[in-house]
């Protein structure tokens, strides 16, 4: 992800054949709270434990569009997931969870590594 991407929060994705901008800000991110009535830890706790529905889904995945400025409409959302597939969508949401709680790897230069293993 580029040093832009990460300040502006979007992240870009295959989803349902072509690329598409997610963004999970703070206003995205209550809204999925609301609409899901419960909190984020939970639905992301419920998720690794492959609870997580077509609904909950969609409502992530239509917050997330929404927010990086995307147009489209809830049931559009959904029928992009039944496109896409739930198993390659389930990974997109992971992809986004992982990104906000910190949990994904950034990739790391090789050169730098290797200069990092010669100073110990």
């Amino acid at each position: 992800m580029s040093t832009e991407q990460k300040i502006k929060g979007n992240v870009e994705l295959d989803f349902a054949g072509k690329k598409r901008n997610f963004k999970l800000d703070f206003l995205a991110l209550s809204s999925i709270e609301q609409r899901l009535n419960q909190p984020l830890l939970k639905v992301v706790n419920e998720m690794t434990s492959g609870n997580i529905g077509m609904t909950n889904m969609a409502i992530i995945l239509d917050e997330a569009l929404k927010s990086a400025g995307g147009k489209y409409t809830y049931e559009a959302v959904g029928n992009l997931i039944l496109k896409h597939g739930f198993t390659n969508t389930f990974e997109i949401i992971s992809k986004l969870m992982a990104e906000l709680m910190g949990t994904q790897k950034e990739d790391s230069n090789p050169l730098e590594e290797t200069k990092n293993e010669k100073e110990q």
